[in-house]
């Protein structure tokens, strides 16, 4: 052994992963509301996830001075917990009102303008962590 080190990966490699595990998630969740009306269910808990990590990322931008890390991991973990109950209904728990404590899990559906409103709510969400991270990046 000449003292070789190991093999690593990246940085810029390694977010690209995160990235692409992110994005087969996703995908993996949407097929998972095939029977019930998927474009209108997954999206609203992904919005509504994705908008709560944003702007919780903006405010990690904010206080630290610099982006977070693995970007596209917050949204995930924030939509899956909006979608919480939705995976024990998959186990048969019948959804309740008390559900409204993962992002508004039930209100969220009814909320007017439905998910062009919750769309709406993600870029105004996405505008801040843009401006957040814009700012970290002036001296």
């Amino acid at each position: 052994m000449s003292g070789a080190r190991p093999a690593t990966i990246r940085p810029s490699l390694r977010l690209c992963l995160w990235c692409a595990a992110a994005v087969v998630v996703e995908v993996a969740l949407y097929l998972s509301y095939r029977g019930h009306d998927a474009r209108f269910h997954w999206f609203t808990h992904f919005y509504v996830g994705s908008s709560t990590a944003v702007v919780v990322m903006a405010a990690v931008t904010a206080r630290t001075g610099r982006p977070v890390r693995y970007p596209l991991v917050w949204p995930l973990l924030g939509h899956l917990f909006a979608m919480a109950p939705d995976l024990a209904f998959a186990g048969g728990v019948a959804h309740k009102r008390w559900m409204d404590v993962f992002l508004g899990h039930i209100a969220s559906h009814f909320v007017p303008g439905r998910n062009l409103t919750w769309y709406a709510v993600f870029l105004v969400a996405l505008a801040l962590y843009l401006v957040a991270v814009d700012r970290s990046r002036q001296p």
